[in-house]
């Protein structure tokens, strides 16, 4: 009950710009301004982690659709050239960020900042707000940070009204904090009992904050970082030390594609035709795990294109339907209590294949390839023998930064906010759709051309709540960045170029 009270109070000083009875409500002893650290700790590690509502249906119905992980049964276009988030949606998930699950995580950095035995449950409340920010920024840009939530301990109007900060900075405060945590924790001192990801074990978190750290080393591009990272080496090392969520058998805590498949069947996402050929074309053993046989033969495995019109007859031509086409895995929506992998250690192995490919450092390119790929297809119960001989036939390394990233992309299944931004950032996979010429409604001619890059979205626009709620700061932001579209990239990105619609 003191959980749910204090949610209530702070997501209502974010989405009300009014104060003028702030401080009573503060004093009033019928609303408590505090809670146990450890039910704080619970709810935000729950929320961020297990990515319930509309997080998990932003993830299938939009950004795992946008890199072609995924697919609805009509290939996802309603326009073109992409299916694209509303402004009510902007809105419920900038508020999800801001006024729910980010300033509770900032209450739980100020509930643990004063008492030295609580430093570890200080220290990881500052790593996991970085994993829970770091997708904001992702996704907008430039973003209200330093200024942020200022709102718990500051009365005044302006603390409603924050700043803007550049993702450049952003990603320097948040490199800096993961690295001051990481040397923080005192294995010393008392830890929680209800940690949900690592079950109490400090040593993992410290390799967790490392492992993030480098992912955003990489992501920023800071080859000096990255460096010092690899030199100390204490990062994520076996699938046993992966960032995992477990799900559990309570139905609001059941793993999302599980709910969704006895829920809706007909709305969980099918995988995507792009993704299918890939692993079909190097012998991949994911591939059964990652798709269902289509339905009409209980063997056939087919993906759905994306990028097709839902409303043209080339979905008819293609045969696309609810029961011709193969749904995601029965791995991943048989199980209520699925672990889902949040930072694991096939990721740290690619990234520090691509680190070494880019000769920042002294590893070897291939070796971490093959470390990645196999921690990838062993996480799923892969034989070292199939995977052996996968790593000799279809997926044998070629020495490119290209098979690399689709690596990392296959290996990031249903994952779409990371897969999205690695794509962003490095324009790999190449994307593909389908272009047909037809004969009434028989296939005539087809093709399967490049998507261009200029094409999918390089970020979200920014909430229209913002423009009324924080307008000043808002235009300044729009000024700084140079416009407000979803065609524009992020600070990392820009090497992409930007291109208005």
């Amino acid at each position: 009950m003191k959980l749910k009270i204090y949610i209530i109070i702070i997501f209502g000083i974010l989405v009300s710009s009014c104060t003028s009875n702030f401080e009573e409500i503060n004093e009033n002893p019928n609303y408590p301004a505090t809670t146990d650290a450890a039910y704080l700790f619970n709810y935000v590690t729950k929320e961020g982690a297990g990515e319930y509502g509309i997080i998990t249906s932003y993830n299938y119905t939009y950004i795992q659709s946008w890199i072609m992980q995924t697919s609805a049964v009509w290939g996802n276009s309603t326009m073109p050239p992409y299916t694209l988030f509303d402004q009510y949606r902007i809105n419920l998930l900038w508020e999800y960020y801001y006024s729910d699950l980010l300033l509770n995580c900032t209450a739980l950095e100020l509930l643990t900042s004063e008492n030295p035995e609580d430093v570890n449950k200080y220290q990881v409340a500052r790593i996991w707000k970085v994993f829970n920010f770091h997708k904001v920024t992702d996704l907008w840009g430039d973003v209200p940070y330093s200024k942020a939530w200022k709102a718990l301990t500051d009365y005044s109007a302006e603390a409603l009204k924050p700043a803007y900060d550049t993702q450049e900075d952003i990603y320097t405060t948040m490199l800096a904090i993961l690295d001051e945590a990481a040397k923080g924790i005192d294995l010393s001192k008392p830890f929680y009992s209800n940690d949900m990801i690592f079950d109490g074990d400090l040593d993992k978190w410290i390799k967790f904050a490392n492992s993030l750290r480098l992912r955003l080393a990489i992501r920023s591009g800071n080859e000096a970082v990255v460096s010092g990272i690899i030199i100390q080496n204490n990062l994520i090392s076996t699938n046993e030390e992966s960032a995992m969520f477990s799900y559990i058998t309570s139905q609001e805590w059941w793993n999302p594609y599980y709910d969704l498949w006895i829920d809706s069947k007909e709305s969980t996402p099918k995988i995507s035709e792009l993704l299918k050929l890939q692993l079909e074309s190097t012998g991949d053993p994911r591939l059964p795990i990652y798709a269902r046989p289509i339905e009409l033969d209980n063997t056939t495995i087919k993906g759905v294109p994306n990028l097709m019109d839902a409303n043209k007859k080339e979905n008819q031509a293609l045969g696309m339907g609810v029961t011709s086409t193969s749904y995601i895995g029965a791995y991943f929506t048989e199980n209520a209590t699925l672990s889902k992998p949040l930072l694991t250690y096939a990721e740290v192995c690619f990234s520090r294949a691509e680190a070494a490919f880019r000769g920042w450092t002294a590893d070897n390119a291939q070796t971490w390839y093959e470390n990645g790929v196999r921690a990838s297809m062993s996480s799923y119960g892969i034989t070292e023998a199939t995977i052996s001989t996968f790593l000799a036939g279809g997926g044998l390394f070629n020495n490119t930064l290209e098979q690399i990233m689709v690596q990392k992309w296959i290996s990031l299944y249903l994952n779409g906010w990371e897969a999205y931004a690695e794509y962003r950032r490095t324009g790999y996979p190449q994307l593909k759709k389908y272009d047909l010429v037809l004969d009434g409604i028989k296939i005539k001619e087809i093709d399967w051309v490049d998507v261009p890059r200029e094409y999918v979205p390089g970020r979200l626009p920014y909430p229209d709540k913002e423009l009324k709620l924080n307008e000043e700061n808002y235009l300044k932001a729009v000024e700084q960045i140079g416009g407000d579209s979803y065609y524009q990239q992020v600070w990392w990105g820009k090497k992409f170029g930007t291109v208005n619609y």
